[in-house]
């Protein structure tokens, strides 16, 4: 018999299993697996015999092949409680959803690749594609001549585990030690919004509860509006809280807006009560209008001012967001904008410059009721970055920048249209 140093997980299921004695343990049915880093090791299996199932651990396993049959040969099996391993290839993994690293994409995991490793044999990769659906129902040709006639790839892609997070093998009963998601915590936040948009609820839910505050926050403004509502009335109060914390006004407006009015005042209750009433200011503005999409985050300083005060300031704020910096406003006492400076401003002149005598005067401004529209004509007629928005006595409230029209309309729109 020839001993298998690489195999596919699906040509061995259904197959005999014995023990050191030639005995028959029975039919394998699952693999146990450690869920450790690196490639997922073979520990424990599940056999069924005479109508009933048995796991059992083992000192050693070999797989051998003659004549096209595979023999499973054990030595020192002990039958074991179901509970006492929790992550099974069949049950966890295979026919699963499992998230491509590098192709920042969800996958169908239609087989593993198990190797010998150091007298071990693990899970060192991932076969998802056309070619491994129909093997496992041998009708290969088949699928060739059906592919071949709709002119799509039949071939399978093969993802090394390294490159690739399940989403189910992860240990929940040990998050402190364990860290759960760690690939995933690697990708963009644009990357995971994408990946989450394709996952059910419960995978989404728990996800975004295991990630760090500041990066599901940020993972949670980049997702569809349509999946925002959801999510955060999934999350358990302590998580929902920690991220709002995390997020713009703006955001969480959009956040609410999925929401009816029993869902928006439990999420409401728990932000500071001047967040709280910005926020439900920014859902009173009709949709499509400048209102509903503009940050009431911002820079403004009033007239009286030096290039050194304003840098002096600006290095005690925290949590200043970059695109707070595109343009700072300067403003009378009234609140209506006079001009505005932007960074390099600030570099190329003396502390004792005063600010009225470097401003960019006679600036655009745009009103909050307008049209989206209006916003995306100025700010490419004048290359602008950002546009302040004013109310119906040109007061400063808001300001809406190139970052927000394109996630928040130009994007959506070319995604749709992509569908």
């Amino acid at each position: 018999m020839k001993k298998l140093s690489v195999f596919l997980y699906t040509t061995i299921l259904g197959k005999k299993m014995y023990d050191e004695f030639d005995e028959v343990l029975g039919e394998l049915k699952d693999i146990y697996v450690t869920t450790d880093e690196g490639y997922p090791r073979v520990i424990g299996y599940k056999v069924k015999r005479d109508g009933s199932t048995f796991h059992y651990e083992f000192r050693s396993i070999n797989f051998y092949q003659q004549d096209n049959k595979v023999k499973i040969v054990t030595r020192g099996s002990k039958e074991i409680l179901p509970r006492t391993y929790s992550y099974l290839l069949s049950e966890n993994l295979l026919d699963k959803k499992i998230v491509d690293i590098n192709g920042k994409r969800v996958v169908r995991v239609d087989d593993l690749r198990i190797a010998e490793i150091a007298g071990e044999y693990r899970v060192i990769a991932v076969e998802t594609g056309p070619h491994a659906r129909f093997r496992r129902l041998n009708c290969e040709r088949l699928g060739k001549f059906i592919y071949k006639l709709l002119r799509k790839e039949y071939d399978d892609r093969v993802l090394m585990w390294d490159d690739v997070e399940s989403l189910e093998m992860v240990n929940k009963n040990n998050l402190q030690i364990s860290v759960p998601y760690k690939k995933l915590s690697t990708l963009h936040p644009a990357d995971l919004a994408d990946i989450l948009e394709n996952l059910d609820t419960i995978s989404r839910k728990q996800i975004i509860e295991a990630l760090d505050e500041d990066l599901a926050a940020d993972t949670l403004e980049q997702i569809e509006p349509e999946y925002k509502g959801t999510i955060i009335k999934e999350l358990s109060e302590t998580k929902a809280a920690e991220l709002l914390e995390n997020m713009p006004n703006d955001e969480i407006a959009d956040v609410l807006d999925e929401l009816n009015d029993d869902e928006r005042e439990k999420i409401l209750i728990n932000l500071e009560k001047e967040d709280a009433e910005e926020v439900k200011e920014l859902l009173s503005y009709k949709e499509e209008t400048v209102g509903s999409i503009m940050s009431t985050d911002y820079i403004s300083f009033n007239l009286d001012i030096t290039v050194g005060e304003i840098l002096d300031i600006l290095r005690e704020l925290e949590d200043v967001e970059e695109d707070e910096l595109y343009r700072i406003y300067i403003t009378d006492e009234e609140e209506r904008v006079l001009g505005a400076i932007n960074p390099g401003d600030l570099i190329l002149n003396k502390d004792d410059v005063k600010i009225i005598d470097i401003m960019e005067e006679n600036i655009d401004t745009i009103r909050y009721d307008v049209d989206i529209k209006e916003a995306i004509e100025k700010i490419a007629k004048y290359d602008l970055l950002s546009i302040p928005v004013v109310d119906e006595e040109n007061k400063l409230i808001g300001t809406v920048n190139s970052v927000d029209l394109i996630d928040e309309v130009l994007y959506p729109m070319w995604k749709k249209k992509m569908r």
